[in-house]
């Protein structure tokens, strides 16, 4: 059969949006697992309500990391070895179980959350983040 050359592309190619398409959803496929990825949650509370939130609950547990690498427990510097057996008893005390992390502004992210596994680890119900002047 001869082309006709008067008339024009009479058939679209579909070949190729198949393929396309099926890529996509291949990639789709592949990409859901880390969209379903478990994570932590991070909640962003107004300052006012911070303010009474501090003033309600008795703070048991105050982690601070510094830049040279030392740790410090509720003001007490802390050697890395002890640290989480001390956080387990400390945390054995505490009705709230709430820790609160500070670091300089040079720690390392990782570092940080290294710590907040630990105190996880620990017994921890209630992890905060917060940010010293």
């Amino acid at each position: 059969m001869k082309p006709n050359k008067d008339r024009g592309l009479t058939e679209i190619n579909l070949t190729s949006l198949v393929d396309v398409s099926l890529t996509l959803v291949i990639i789709f496929m592949v990409s859901s697992p880390f969209i379903m990825e478990s994570g932590i949650k991070v909640s962003t509370p107004a300052l006012e309500k911070a303010k009474k939130v501090k003033q309600a609950t008795e703070l048991k547990a105050e982690i601070h990391l510094k830049t040279d690498g030392s740790l410090f427990l509720n003001g007490n510097i802390i050697q890395s070895a002890i640290f989480s057996d001390s956080l387990k008893t400390l945390l054995a005390l505490s009705k709230s179980k709430q820790v609160v992390i500070s670091a300089d502004g040079e720690v390392l992210h990782d570092k940080v959350i290294a710590i907040m596994d630990r105190a996880k680890q620990c017994g921890a119900r209630k992890l905060s983040i917060i940010r010293r002047k």
